[in-house]
């Protein structure tokens, strides 16, 4: 039972260390973390760069930005587990005809909206919408959020891929191919001060297009929204752009993660993006206006634990939840051995019961013995059988003595048949006590009576005449 007891503890103290272990490595911030971007000079490029800086001012540690060709290429990135957080527009893969697995990324936050910009080249001839039917319009790669939402509101304007002359280029050539007429439309999404926007806006004699209908699209697509630019926005002096007000819609950019990156570097990450002076800084409007509403709203994928925690820290919990997963094998290996334990120690103890048991049927014999034998005593009033039921309860003491002797305190608490025996013992001492006291009562009335007799006898005899005197 000692080694029994000892092979217990060891197992939990190694337990406990390796618990230790885990708990450290679970709460430990990655050595690198990678973001997936977006193509160079768009805003997941520029905000990425600026969450990578902050990361590493806070944390110390290693922040890799991967250029991409657009949403689909991050959301991808994420479900391969190549990167650790990306950028994404909703919708993106269904646009595509892509499943949009719930299960391939965790959500973190809502950024900004990425509003719908369609820019005309000055001799373009486009002054509406439906004017880019046969035009050469760059409408983003296939991996891009820029071809969902657009191929969206070529579905909404009912133009087909086919009608119009798809032209894939990167944002940083779109400026000078509108200038040049090298292209005539650029229908592009992201935010409003997107240094692609400001940029192409910079262009001489470029347009702005609406959307009609705005409103009705958005009804259509759940992940899209109605948006406006205001009148001004880009230009206020002459030609100010937008002449006016220009109705269009939006999707919001969306901050994913791995399901499996670490809670402590999700809640890092969260923190940084609810930052104020972050989002001043990189002029996230609705973000700083809103809040957590916006953080929150409409996440299309599972909430990562990380920024939940950050979201509603009354959910918090105590341990990490990484750590409560990783330890959640070792803490069934410690019940099950705890288990294991007691039901052995109470094996052992039934066991020894028994072995007391076997050794307490030999003394229940022998009072059982001295029972039966005591029972032809005290049959008649002779008075004879004091000697015997004296030594049946020297016998009975004696036995008694003996067993107490062999049980300790502990198993005469836990085993009843131990205080069974001692009342059989009891109540046999009893019994010869009752035989031995109506043996020596009988004994002592015989003998008055006896002597009693006699002094009754000599007392009524004649007395004897004197002799006669001779003569």
């Amino acid at each position: 039972m000692k080694y029994l007891k000892l092979t217990l503890a060891g197992s939990v103290m190694v337990a406990l260390l390796l618990a230790l272990v885990l708990y450290r490595m679970s709460t430990r911030v990655p050595s690198k973390v990678v973001i997936a971007a977006g193509p160079a000079g768009g805003n997941y490029y520029q905000l990425s760069n600026e969450i990578a800086k902050r990361l590493e001012a806070q944390l110390g540690t290693k922040v890799e930005v991967l250029e991409s060709r657009g949403a689909l290429d991050n959301l991808h990135r994420i479900r391969d587990g190549v990167v650790d957080f990306a950028l994404y527009q909703p919708d993106t893969a269904r646009g595509t005809n892509e499943d949009e697995s719930p299960d391939s990324a965790a959500f973190v936050a809502n950024l900004y909206s990425e509003v719908l910009h369609i820019f005309a080249a000055p001799d373009s001839g486009i002054e509406k919408s439906s004017d880019l039917r046969g035009k050469k319009v760059a409408i983003g790669s296939k991996e891009s959020g820029d071809f969902s939402i657009n191929k969206t509101l070529l579905e909404h304007l009912g133009i087909g891929l086919d009608d119009i002359e798809q032209v894939d280029v990167v944002y940083r050539d779109i400026p000078e191919l509108l200038r040049s007429g090298k292209l005539d439309a650029a229908c592009m999404a992201g935010g409003l001060h997107s240094p692609a926007f400001i940029e192409t806006a910079n262009v001489p004699g470029v347009r702005l297009i609406p959307v009609p209908f705005a409103d009705a699209m958005a009804l259509h697509h759940v992940s899209t929204f109605p948006a406006t630019i205001p009148a001004g926005f880009y230009r206020t002096d002459a030609p100010v752009l937008p002449e006016k007000e220009i109705q269009t819609v939006s999707r919001r950019a969306k901050l994913l993660t791995r399901p499996d990156a670490p809670t402590v570097l999700v809640e890092a990450v969260t923190n940084v993006v609810m930052d104020e002076y972050f989002q001043r800084s990189n002029e996230l409007h609705e973000l700083f206006d809103q809040g957590k509403v916006f953080a929150m709203a409409n996440p299309e994928f599972p909430m990562h634990a990380g920024a939940e925690h950050i979201y509603n820290p009354a959910l918090k919990p105590l341990l990490n939840p990484d750590f409560v997963e990783a330890t959640e094998g070792l803490r069934s290996f410690l019940f099950s051995l705890l288990v294991a334990g007691w039901l052995l120690a109470r094996w052992l103890r039934d066991r020894r019961l028994k072995q007391d048991e076997h050794e307490l049927d030999r003394f229940v014999r022998l009072v059982l013995d001295i029972e039966r034998r005591q029972l032809g005593l005290d049959e008649d009033e002779s008075g004879n059988d004091i000697e015997q039921l004296q030594r049946l309860l020297d016998e009975v003491t004696e036995l008694r003595q003996e067993a107490l002797g062999e049980f300790n305190a502990h198993s005469m608490n836990e085993d009843p048949s131990v205080a069974c025996f001692v009342q059989m013992c009891h109540a046999l001492s009893n019994k010869i006590n009752a035989k031995l006291t109506r043996q020596r009562t009988d004994r002592q009335m015989r003998l008055f009576m006896e002597i009693s007799m006699k002094q009754a006898l000599s007392s009524t005899d004649p007395p004897q005449r004197d002799a006669q005197p001779k003569p």
